[in-house]
């Protein structure tokens, strides 16, 4: 409907400066023609939109404008309220917790009806995935570090039980791959770093501070990804049909009379190799070769182990 994409646009807009009429035609998949239109049907409503022309111009609006709370329904603040508590399961903040409850007092009276039906509908809980007590007390001072711009140090142990101490200029905090880690920049190695939170140990917050840098954190992983990844080409047992599926799902799959193969890409390091381990005899790796050797030694390591006289 026209006027859900009226009000789409106006919370598009809000939330950027300057938008081409290519990039909002693009977006909402209508004609640069439409969008003009639509231009002109909010500024005929009363909405201040700011048009520049010019090869960097676009549409925007004009600084100080709010939205009436009301433009705000109970889908939204469901929605809204489900993604702040499934945050609250894993991150414990106090100022997480306090905009928990600002959000709460916008539910109405007549709305939460509508509201309380729709919570037995979905519910999202990470704390499976949640912070250890160690990990919780690095994290609060990774914060305070990170939003000072202070200088930490701290012994880590890497994917390969490497131990050392690092001097690090922290920027981010990252939960990714079913872990936390801290971005940020090591002065030991001289370049960005990811580091888990789980193997860090004797944390301390330097009184030097530092100037943030400017490689954001999305950035970094894109790049390190582009250059680290390797064509992996796995074949897993028939049974395992819907583990791969799910943990598989951005490379090939391919059902085959002996198996599901898979071709995808990871980053062929420590962790990768014990998670092809964890499978056992389910999976075989086909390619790369190198990768076959690794698990080769590593297998022929754990057979000694076993085959020692006590």
């Amino acid at each position: 409907m026209k006027i859900d994409r009226l009000l789409s646009i106006v919370m598009y807009l809000l939330n950027r400066e300057l938008v081409s009429a290519r990039e909002l035609a693009e977006h909402y998949e209508v004609s640069a023609r439409t969008i003009q239109r639509d231009m002109d049907a909010l500024t005929f409503a009363g909405i201040p939109v700011l048009s520049v022309k010019g090869p960097h111009g676009g549409f925007g609006i004009m600084k100080g404008y709010k939205l009436d709370r009301q433009l705000i329904n109970t889908g939204d603040l469901y929605f809204m309220l489900t993604a702040l508590e499934s945050i609250g399961t894993v991150y414990q903040n106090k100022d997480l917790s306090e905009t928990l409850e600002k959000v709460q007092t916008l539910v109405r009276d007549f709305q939460k009806k509508e509201f309380d039906s729709r919570k037995d509908k979905l519910s999202i809980d990470f704390s499976d995935i949640s912070i250890s007590a160690h990990g919780n007390a690095v994290f609060q001072d990774l914060e305070k570090a990170i939003h000072e711009n202070k200088l930490i140090q701290f012994a880590y142990t890497d994917s390969n039980y490497q131990k050392s101490e690092r001097t690090i200029e922290p920027m981010t905090i990252v939960f990714k791959w079913f872990s936390w880690y801290l971005y940020g920049f090591c002065r030991k190695r001289n370049d960005y770093r990811l580091f888990r939170l789980s193997r860090i140990r004797n944390l301390k917050k330097l009184n030097q501070t530092f100037e943030r840098r400017e490689l954001p954190f999305e950035t970094f992983i894109s790049r390190s990804a582009n250059m680290e990844l390797v064509d992996i080409t796995l074949l897993f047992d028939p049974e395992l049909k819907v583990h791969v599926e799910d943990f598989f799902r951005q490379g090939r799959i391919t059902e085959q009379a002996n198996g599901i193969l898979v071709e995808t890409q990871f980053p062929v390091n420590e962790g990768f190799l014990n998670m092809i381990l964890s499978y056992g005899d389910k999976v075989e790796v086909l390619a790369p070769e190198f990768f076959r050797e690794k698990i080769r030694e590593r297998c022929r390591n754990i057979a000694q182990k076993y085959c020692k006289e006590s």
